[in-house]
């Protein structure tokens, strides 16, 4: 009877454990699920995910005040940091820091650095074309992920307009690697530019991504004097403050426009100002319609990465057939939004400029922010494809309703977002992680 009890007590006490172990399981599914303005999300995490913001934004690694005013974020408003609520709902988030005004590839180069925890490494064959330093920034003491990706484990990279491109590219780089890199330095070639890990990439998601350029590029870049008084203005702030100066670290050190990081100030220096203005190296060029085309001719699309693009529109025809902001999209914007509404029926860089061209969220006109043009023979309705019963597949485009009434900066929860951005970006996580 005693061994009978014991044995009895034994198998009670494993199915108690095993009724805990289920309870704590279940515990550790719901604390995934959030509810919100009466709906469920499940925000259970898959993949890291790494936010890379557009031209002319900040990041963590840049000066101070982005505390105050993040780009991923309420600015200001109680909405607070997109970063900060991903984490502390459980999803991983990281913010990156890439150089404001950089080209698409040095971007590119400056996000794997910081991934890896190494320095950057612009590329030797990329560096003297355009004549500017190989190495860049030392991120080995403030590694973006806390741990050095090993470059295989995937995540999930998000560009806001011109970061599209730059996440675009690294993609690409991860997947193929660089003839040329590898051409001009063989074993010593940064790992970024080997290829081969073309699964380490789980998704691509661009927010009004400039894929096909803006004839707002067009103007300023082909303004020579115009660059070359925005490639002064750069070299005097890296002499006046240095690395830094409020909420921006226009990392041009590279150039010699700004310091370099063993320096305090840069020296002005008209030959620098000069090879920046004018070598194509810069988000000026890329943003073009032709340097737009030329870079989408160097990226291509890996099997095993999916693609989605977030697009809005912030613009109301007139009787005039022209589009014009509407009253909500960000002052700043008006002037831009204008321009781009009245280019219907023009050519330039030798692409037509339909009514897809007109419509636009304040800078970047939605014909460039679907998907990019050399892939248009693959890109699929998100929205018609799931009606339809279809399976989302890697290797191809997804391109989501466009977002009416919404602007270019409505994408980082700025004062102006017509509604709460918790709804979105919820959202967002359960489209790339159900699929």
């Amino acid at each position: 009877m005693k061994r009978f009890v014991s044995i009895l007590l034994s198998v009670l006490l494993v199915l108690s454990m095993c009724g805990l172990t289920a309870t704590a399981s279940e515990t550790e599914v719901d604390t995934s699920a959030v509810e919100f303005d009466g709906q469920m999300y499940d925000l259970t995490n898959e993949y890291p995910w790494v936010f890379v913001h557009g031209m002319g934004g900040w990041g963590p690694y840049s000066g101070k005040s982005h505390e105050e005013m993040p780009y991923w974020g309420g600015w200001g408003t109680s909405e607070g940091n997109i970063i900060e609520m991903y984490n502390s709902l459980g999803v991983e988030a990281y913010a990156a820091t890439v150089g404001p005004f950089n080209s698409a590839w040095d971007r590119a180069c400056e996000l794997y650095a910081q991934l890896t925890g190494t320095v950057v490494d612009y590329g030797a064959a990329h560096s003297a074309k355009h004549n500017h330093d190989r190495y860049g920034y030392d991120y080995s003491d403030r590694i973006l992920m806390g741990e050095p990706w090993d470059n295989e484990s995937p995540i999930n990279l998000v560009g806001h307009s011109f970061g599209g491109p730059a996440v675009r590219l690294f993609a690409s780089l991860m997947a193929y690697g660089d003839e040329a890199e590898l051409a001009a330095t063989g074993e010593d070639t940064s790992e970024l530019f080997k290829g081969g890990h073309e699964m380490s990439i789980n998704a691509v998601i661009t927010f009004a991504g400039v894929h096909n350029g803006s004839p707002i590029a067009n103007m300023i870049h082909d303004s020579k004097p115009l660059m070359i008084l925005i490639s002064f203005f750069a070299n005097i702030i890296g002499v006046l403050f240095g690395r830094e100066a409020m909420m921006w670290d226009v990392q041009l050190g590279h150039f010699g426009l700004t310091a370099k990081e063993s320096e305090k100030r840069a020296k002005l220096s008209l030959s620098a100002i000069k090879n920046f203005a004018t070598t194509g190296d810069n988000c000026g060029y890329d943003m073009t319609l032709r340097g737009a085309a030329e870079l989408n001719e160097r990226i291509k699309l890996s099997p095993y990465t999916y693609y989605y693009s977030y697009t809005t529109i912030a613009t109301e025809k007139t009787i005039f057939n022209t589009q014009i902001p509407i009253l909500s999209t960000f002052a700043m914007f008006f002037p831009t939004s204008t321009i781009l509404g009245a280019l219907a029926g023009r050519t330039i860089d030798g692409i037509y400029m339909d009514e897809n061209w007109a419509l636009n969220d304040g800078i970047v006109p939605y014909a460039s922010a679907i998907y990019p043009a050399n892939n248009a023979d693959t890109a699929l309705s998100y929205s018609a494809e799931k009606a339809a019963g279809n399976a989302i597949e890697p290797g191809r485009w997804y391109y989501m309703d466009p977002m009416m009434g919404f602007d270019h900066f409505d994408f980082c929860g700025t004062i102006d977002y017509p509604t709460s951005f918790e709804d979105f970006y919820y959202t967002l996580v359960e489209t790339i992680n159900g699929r």
